[in-house]
């Protein structure tokens, strides 16, 4: 029998049913479209949303679920922009500095993150939700 991580990475030869294929096919769609509106609608990462059920409904491991989060994120944060940016409500200047930390700041926080434990990047992913959603309510 095939452990859990050896499923979820596919190296075992296993196959899931046409049906369970089916049924995750759906279930991962209506996860990127929840994803997806929040963070057009929110504009925030579809990561807040993703990561947490990536793990807990899918059963994918912490570190797999924020590298399968980084994936996705980038064709639907381009997707998102696109409303802003015709409005007008971009401000590009300020967009492009942003950028060029976050660039360095993303490549550096995937390449530490391999050396965090998945418990503790799972209690700082919440720390951080948590702490965020408390400054923006107050």
């Amino acid at each position: 029998m095939a452990s859990r991580a050896e499923t979820q990475r596919g190296t075992t030869s296993e196959r899931p049913t046409i049906a369970a294929e089916m049924r995750r096919t759906l279930e991962a769609t209506a996860l990127g479209l929840a994803a997806g509106f929040a963070g057009g609608l929110f504009g925030i990462g579809g990561g807040l949303v993703m990561v947490p059920v990536l793990v807990l409904w899918f059963a994918i491991g912490q570190h797999r679920a924020h590298g399968t989060s980084a994936a996705v994120i980038v064709a639907a944060a381009s997707a998102g922009l696109i409303p802003f940016a015709m409005d007008g409500e971009v401000d590009w200047t300020t967009a492009g500095w942003i950028l060029c930390g976050s660039l360095i700041g993303a490549f550096a926080g995937a390449t530490l993150v391999s050396r965090v434990s998945p418990l503790w990047l799972a209690r700082a992913f919440f720390t951080l939700t948590v702490v965020a959603a408390i400054r923006m309510a107050v």
